[in-house]
């Protein structure tokens, strides 16, 4: 698995956003070493999951394309629905859109509730082959539960600059052999000095959703402004290799509009930061 994978959801997989772009960006991340693109019936409105299956008809079979369960788009809103019915046929709709017979790796969106028919379900549906490896995207309670039941081979969940507070359960799921898969590895990119300078549509509807969910943070980010002056590195260069940096992180599920954020992203896999540097985000994180 690809230490970048490529988040094909958010303003990627709007109406609004060409999809002759959102093909540029998936052949540039392929072009990279990605293979890992992960997804959900969601995402984008509903629409994220029918151009990943157009844009790689035909090479989804040599890839892992990762999707969820229990999250719907319908009525032009987002629905949790866990029951047995609305999985199989989740998972039924999403390999069609996706124009596979087979998902490598299924993800519970969110800790299912209830969790016993559930969890009985996705492993009946793995039994007949229509998924591979199950997965869980989560926060920190379902984390911690899905780790103790040890079903599950790979754990979704959020870990950056901002919030390292799952530090000590990464270690713990890595020495269980479970994968962790980080989302949100660059923190919004919440620490830019430039984050309200706006240009683009999608630079304005990614600011509006992180104040959406993400306000308290715009503060803690402050302290990591720091790493903007780092000469020859970008910020969200050194966001992304410091989630990296730790061993137990298998992947970081990063979603982008643009070829040249996309490059330095693919870069970061590479980077190691210096120690000095590192210590001095450990200060502040401790603050």
């Amino acid at each position: 698995m690809s230490e970048i994978s490529f988040g094909a959801g958010g303003y990627w997989g709007m109406n609004a956003f060409d999809e002759r772009q959102a093909a540029r960006l998936v052949e540039q991340a392929l072009d990279g070493g990605v293979n890992l693109f992960d997804t959900g019936p969601n995402y984008s409105r509903g629409n994220a999951e029918e151009r990943l299956g157009r844009i790689l008809k035909g090479r989804g079979r040599d890839l892992i394309i990762s999707t969820k369960v229990g999250s719907l788009w319908s009525g032009g809103r987002n629905v949790k629905d866990f029951s047995p019915r609305s999985i199989e046929q989740s998972l039924q709709e999403s390999l069609k859109r996706l124009q596979l017979e087979h998902l490598p790796l299924l993800h519970f969106h969110g800790y299912p509730h209830p969790a016993d028919p559930a969890i009985d379900t996705v492993l009946k549906l793995k039994d007949k082959g229509m998924i591979g490896a199950l997965g869980l995207s989560t926060g920190a309670g379902g984390a911690k539960r899905a780790l103790k039941l040890g079903i599950f081979d790979a754990l979704m969940i959020e870990y950056n600059l901002l919030d390292r507070s799952l530090e000590q359960f990464i270690e713990r799921a890595g020495a269980a052999g479970t994968g962790i898969l980080v989302k949100s590895p660059l923190a919004q990119t919440l620490y830019s000095r430039n984050i309200f300078k706006l240009t683009t549509p999608s630079q304005a509807w990614y600011l509006a959703r992180a104040l959406k969910n993400h306000r308290m943070k715009f503060i803690h980010g402050r302290k990591f402004r720091f790493i903007n002056d780092v000469e020859g590195l970008k910020a969200s260069e050194i966001a992304l290799a410091f989630v990296l940096n730790n061993k137990n992180v298998t992947s970081a599920v990063v979603g982008t509009v643009r070829p040249e954020h996309l490059r330095i992203n693919l870069g970061a896999a590479e980077l190691e930061l210096p120690e000095a540097l590192l210590r001095r985000i450990e200060e502040a994180g401790s603050r």
